[in-house]
């Protein structure tokens, strides 16, 4: 099925959710006594779509990714019309304005003079490109922005992974510079799969055999597919902190390959990432890392981990039997959930039962190379490892015994594992899902591994981009009082030369316009700081429900919700 068309109000609207503006309500008679007792206008400010990317940029700025965009190069090209920063900003807008395909840039983003000159551009460069090269030929179709989509994709795929890591790295750490990541981190690793078609060089393949029902003969049968493509380590495999869903490092691989390879290399690149100002101390990670030897370098790195243990593990029947049979530490949980909405809702309670089982003995593995190996020898003595154990969850019962959680961490409360455990998927929901889908991960510039590189870095660096925006925008945020009184004070204070309150403010000999926020009615308004009135745009995603205060947070992206622990 045909995929339908962009427009310019689609991407518009894409950025404006992306970016989280705040909204500010409009109230002109509150306004007007304000200005009656001696308030004066702060600024106006024009929307248009510059302005909805002026605050985001200058945080660019500020944080230091500019300068740090600024030191790429691209190998084996003697001579450039433009600085590689140009090109690295618009990729970035692409990927921000959620456009999928660079056959659309000309009409979505190359045309539009405002945007163009933001990043550098003037009005003739736009409508009449930086050469005239091909002029001669060109019969139908006008010059649309200053360079070709092909060009931008011949171009930006030229980085190397080596520039393409450490941009990301770079980026990490400039976030880490702004105070986003203090203290003791709870993180989380996990791996998807980016799909190519076979066609593409360089491509992995990897065949994976599924069950399915036959329609008339209603039989069980196998199906072996066979897959192409790479293997993200950030979308494939994503060390990311679970409570803010910035990413710390990131890797990418071929589809086939072992993703517990990389548990050890991420976590010490997060780590060279974070510095001194946090510390990661809890790993979360589904059974596709279990591995023995890796569990216990992280164990030797003072690092507490939660892993789910597989069914053919002796250690996993050695936890069920000690449950079931009332040893451990047993712990129990009631939730009250409600079904439905008014007269007709309905509660049910829901019981967890858990049990914590110490000092298991019988993960062979569970040590370095040389300890495994000495696992046949009648004197072996494994380490200890803990579990938890599921008897009772999500209105089922497991009279056997069922998931079993393996963690270094204590188990006196199995609910501590088992909550932090949960974590993990806010990987699938908010990262993989999120990134495929709105951000367009698998549509890559060009049919080549450099390209699936770049569009895979690109991609995560944006996202971690504009979710830091958004939380320096939060922690900078005060929700101000609509009071007359309190409006000629606040501007009293500006005059004096105190700091603003309002993140969304900017420096006023610099912006031409603010960055918007949603609204609801033909009375809403997205401003910039303290803007009242102005052209309302349409609504989208993000947006403030109405009766909502002047210039409160908005709407940021939804949360994800949490899938069922694997049974």
């Amino acid at each position: 099925m045909a995929r339908a068309q962009q427009t310019r109000e689609d991407t518009r609207r894409v950025v404006v959710s992306r970016l989280d503006w705040r909204s500010a309500q409009r109230d002109d008679e509150a306004v007007a006594q304000a200005i009656h007792a001696g308030a004066g206008i702060d600024a106006i400010y024009n929307l248009d779509e510059a302005g909805l990317l002026d605050a985001f940029y200058h945080f660019l700025e500020q944080i230091g990714f500019l300068g740090l965009s600024a030191g790429l190069t691209l190998p084996g090209v003697k001579r450039v019309l433009l600085p590689v920063l140009q090109f690295v900003l618009r990729s970035l807008l692409k990927t921000l304005y959620g456009i999928a395909s660079l056959n659309a840039l000309p009409p979505l983003l190359f045309s539009n003079v405002a945007l163009m000159r933001l990043i550098g551009f003037n009005a003739h460069q736009v409508g009449q490109g930086l050469t005239r090269r091909g002029d001669t030929r060109r019969r139908l179709r006008p010059k649309r922005g200053p360079l070709s989509p092909q060009c931008l994709g011949a171009h930006i795929c030229k980085l190397g992974v080596e520039q393409l890591a450490a941009l990301f790295n770079g980026t990490v750490r400039l976030l880490v510079a702004r105070g986003l990541f203090q203290g003791d981190l709870t993180v989380a690793l996990d791996g998807s799969k980016v799909l190519t078609p076979a066609s593409y060089p360089g491509r992995g393949c990897l065949s994976v055999t599924r069950t399915a029902t036959e329609a008339k003969t209603k039989r069980r049968v196998r199906i072996v597919e066979t897959l192409f493509g790479w293997k993200v380590l950030v979308l494939i495999d994503v060390l990311i902190d679970v409570r803010t869903r910035l990413p710390l490092a990131m890797a990418v691989g071929k589809i086939q390959d072992y993703e517990g390879q990389w548990l050890l290399p991420l976590i010490r690149q997060a780590q060279e990432n974070l510095g001194t100002a946090a510390r990661i101390t809890t790993v979360v990670i589904d059974r596709g890392y279990l591995d023995g030897e890796d569990l216990w370098a992280l164990d030797r790195r003072d690092l507490t981990f939660v892993i789910v243990a597989k069914d053919n593990m002796v250690v996993t029947e050695d936890a069920r039997n000690l449950a079931v049979a009332g040893e451990g530490h047993v712990r129990e949980r009631v939730e009250v959930i409600r079904h439905g909405h008014g007269r007709t809702a309905t509660t049910e309670k829901r019981r967890t039962r858990l049990v914590g089982v110490d000092a298991l003995t019988t993960y062979d593995t569970y040590g370095d190379a040389e300890h495994a190996r000495q696992r046949n020898r009648k004197d072996f003595d494994g380490h200890p490892i803990n579990a938890v154990v599921v008897l009772r969850w999500g209105g089922r019962t497991y009279p056997d015994g069922g998931t079993v959680y393996l963690t270094n961490g204590p188990v006196a409360d199995p609910f501590v594992a088992f909550d932090t455990y949960d974590w993990r998927s806010v990987i699938e929901n908010g990262i993989f899902k999120e990134g495929k889908q709105p951000w367009h991960l698998e549509h890559f510039p060009q049919r080549t591994e450099a390209a699936v590189l770049v569009q895979c870095y690109f991609t995560l660096t944006v996202m971690a981009l504009c979710t830091a925006f958004r939380l320096c925008q939060e922690a900078a945020d005060t929700t101000p009082p609509t009071a007359p009184a309190a409006l000629a004070a606040r501007v009293q204070r500006r005059r004096r030369g105190q700091p603003r309150a309002c993140a969304g403010d900017v420096p006023r000999g610099r912006a031409r316009g603010g960055p918007p926020a949603g609204g609801r009615g033909g009375d809403r308004r997205r401003c910039a700081g303290r803007m009242r009135g102005g052209p309302a745009l349409p609504d989208g995603p993000g947006r403030v429900p109405a009766g909502a205060q002047s210039c409160g947070r908005g709407q940021s992206q939804p949360s994800p919700r949490r899938t069922p622990h694997p049974a």
